[in-house]
């Protein structure tokens, strides 16, 4: 028997012969079912979360058609980041016997450290999707971290559609759906996986930082099962107010039929029918129109987009820029488009 085949013999048993690893796969598999014969990227970090769907989309290799490619960016903001992205190409490698490819990013950002990277981080992983054809980009965001966006969004006030939080197939990007199969399971049972698997992972000092909001949030919700308020709890509401905004959404996509046109970039609202529709409705259609024209994954904060409704009511304001957008308010139609900013040397 080949090193390679002894390889893929021993990583199969050990999914084979293991129950817990073997539901959180069953869950993975049903949560893809409806990719078959595709070509999938995988975002790899090299922490717990990502090694362990590296592992469930290896095995799955072997028990469908899916041909997968392993993705890492390396940001290089902390020092060792280099260092750190081979540790994780030779992790990929050694265990699974898959190629890890890892992308620079040569950008360099002073604040909003967060979000810059995410959306770098994402632009990149859906360019290097198109570049080799790839309908699929998944991400290991898993129950923790669904939780820790709702109490997030619910720390921002934001509306339904904010706290319906992460969705499993996310169509923002018209080219590449972004998938994340592992929603309902839990932290612990993909540090699990990993360490089954690969025997350790790396671990993102900027998880514990307080600098960051997300971090300060993940601390909240360690405590929160002390004072009863389970995370299954959270889970439940989240998926509650889930089905509550499918509706939602199809009534305010039956309204936006009524109420909006688009012309060669520009989005057109009727005045009349959207001063009359319930505050919600307003901030949800703004919010899409506003997300959908940058191709973004979330709408501006629900604050923000208030705002501007209140001005165009009002009648104070007759222009105003939100979410690298400009709108404006005329006689009959409040218009959006594309914010066209001046080069340095303008």
């Amino acid at each position: 028997m080949s090193k390679k085949n002894s390889s893929a013999k021993k990583f199969k048993k050990k999914f084979q012969e293991n129950s817990r690893i073997l539901n959180v796969y069953n869950v993975f598999k049903k949560n893809i079912s409806f990719s078959k014969k595709n070509l999938i990227v995988v975002a790899v970090s090299g922490g717990a979360d990502s090694l362990a769907l590296s592992a469930l989309t290896k095995f799955n290799q072997y028990n469908g058609n899916n041909k997968y490619f392993y993705v890492l960016i390396d940001h290089g903001y902390r020092k060792n980041s280099a260092i750190e992205a081979l540790k994780v190409r030779k992790m990929i490698k050694t265990k699974i016997n898959e190629n890890l490819i890892i992308i620079k990013n040569k950008q360099k950002f002073k604040s909003n450290l967060q979000k810059n990277f995410r959306e770098i981080r994402y632009k990149n992983l859906f360019n290097f999707c198109i570049k080799k054809k790839a309908k699929i980009l998944m991400t290991a965001h898993h129950f923790n971290d669904q939780i820790e966006t709702f109490l997030i969004r619910l720390a921002r006030g934001s509306g339904v559609q904010g706290l319906s939080s992460m969705q499993m197939i996310n169509k923002t990007n018209k080219k590449v759906k972004l998938v994340r199969p592992l929603l309902e399971v839990k932290k612990k049972d993909l540090k699990f996986i990993a360490k089954k698997i690969f025997n350790n992972y790396l671990k993102d000092p900027s998880n514990i930082s307080k600098k960051f909001l997300r971090s300060n949030i993940r601390t909240l919700t360690s405590q929160l099962e002390n004072y009863g308020i389970s995370h299954d709890q959270i889970f439940r509401s989240i998926r509650n107010i889930n089905a509550t905004n499918d509706l939602v959404n199809q009534y305010t996509n039956d309204l936006m039929k009524k109420t909006v046109t688009r012309k060669r970039g520009l989005i057109l609202i009727k005045q009349k029918n959207f001063f009359s529709y319930d505050t919600e409705i307003k901030r949800i259609i703004i919010g899409r129109l506003i997300k959908d024209v940058n191709k973004k994954d979330y709408p501006p904060r629900s604050k923000k987009i208030s705002f501007v409704i209140k001005k165009f009511e009002e009648g104070s304001l007759n222009k105003l820029t939100l979410g690298g957008c400009v709108l404006r308010l005329n006689d009959s139609h409040i218009t959006i488009q594309k914010e066209v900013k001046k080069p340095d040397f303008y």
